[in-house]
C-alpha cells in the first residue's frame, strides 16, 4: 500500500501546474495582440472613410 506522492509525482504536478500558468499567459498576451491588431485595423479603415468623405466633399 502507498502512502502519499513520490518526488516523480509532486515534480509531474509542479510541471503541470506551471506549465498551465505559462499557457495561460501566452493566450492573454496572443489575445491583447489580436485586439490590437483589430482596434489598428479599425482606426485604418476609420481614417480611409474620413478620406474618402472629405475626397467627395472637396
Amino acid at each position: 500500500m502507498r502512502i502519499g506522492y513520490t518526488h516523480a509525482d509532486v515534480y509531474d504536478r509542479e510541471s503541470d501546474y506551471w506549465q498551465d500558468i505559462e499557457d495561460a499567459q501566452n493566450a492573454q498576451i496572443e489575445e491583447q495582440k489580436n485586439s490590437q491588431s483589430i482596434a489598428v485595423e479599425s482606426e485604418r479603415e476609420n481614417f480611409i472613410n474620413d478620406n474618402d468623405i472629405l475626397t467627395q466633399e472637396g
